[in-house]
């Protein structure tokens, strides 16, 4: 039975071997809409609901270790599933072994990949049998080169704009750490006055207390 919050529809893929297909009927499994793809393998979809694509994987893969692991083998081997409400966004804190970055199909991959700017490639690994693989990784490679707008305001090679906030370490006398936040605008004007909608300046935790008020007047908003 659905429960109220499961409002939220999402699409499992299955891209399941020809002989194995046929494995599934002599177990009197069946996919009755699975069709048969160019690349001779059969294609199946089946809908799970879910208040977030979290409890939408686990549902699908409690469904698929029940009725279809003993012949198919683990899920990740030939399920994929969607992300119609596109929770899965490349931010600061991404963490790739999240069950919900997890079994995305390849649009959802691309749209990753794309947002990630060369921070994340396709996951290959088979898995160890009882973990499945992540879908994407990441990748070690050169830091990029970024340009500096201002003192706070940073430009990536695709064009993001990160705002650089200073906060006190606690316990740590005197010490600062930066971490960036990511800013929408894709100019300087526009990012400035962001950061004062969004009042980014104003969480900054300083050993006085205080937000630098210099720093507020130099991001005074400008005339749209």
């Amino acid at each position: 039975m659905m429960k109220l919050n499961d409002f939220q529809r999402y699409e499992a893929t299955l891209r399941i071997p020809y002989e194995k297909y046929f494995e599934l009927i002599y177990e009197t499994k069946y996919l009755i809409e699975a069709r048969l793809s160019p690349e001779r393998c059969f294609i199946a979809t089946k809908s799970f609901y879910g208040c977030n694509r979290r409890m939408a994987v686990e549902k699908a893969t409690t469904w698929y270790s029940k009725y279809l692991k003993d012949v198919l083998g683990a899920p990740h081997k030939t399920m994929r599933l969607n992300d119609p409400m596109g929770e899965v966004v490349y931010e600061e804190g991404f963490v790739c072994t999240e069950l919900c970055n997890k079994y995305l199909d390849e649009e959802t991959i691309e749209r990753l990949l794309d947002e990630a700017e060369g921070d994340l490639g396709v996951d290959e690994s088979k898995g160890d049998g009882t973990l499945a693989p992540c879908s994407v990784k990441r990748l070690k490679r050169r830091r990029k080169q970024e340009t500096i707008l201002n003192d706070r305001l940073i430009q990536s090679t695709g064009g993001t704009i990160y705002y650089k906030m200073k906060e006190l370490i606690e316990g740590k006398s005197g010490r600062l750490k930066v971490r960036k936040v990511k800013l929408a605008s894709k100019s300087l004007e526009k990012a400035e006055r962001e950061i004062i909608r969004r009042g980014l300046n104003k969480f900054e935790k300083f050993t006085s207390g205080k937000v630098n008020s210099e720093h507020c007047r130099n991001l005074t908003p400008k005339a749209a």
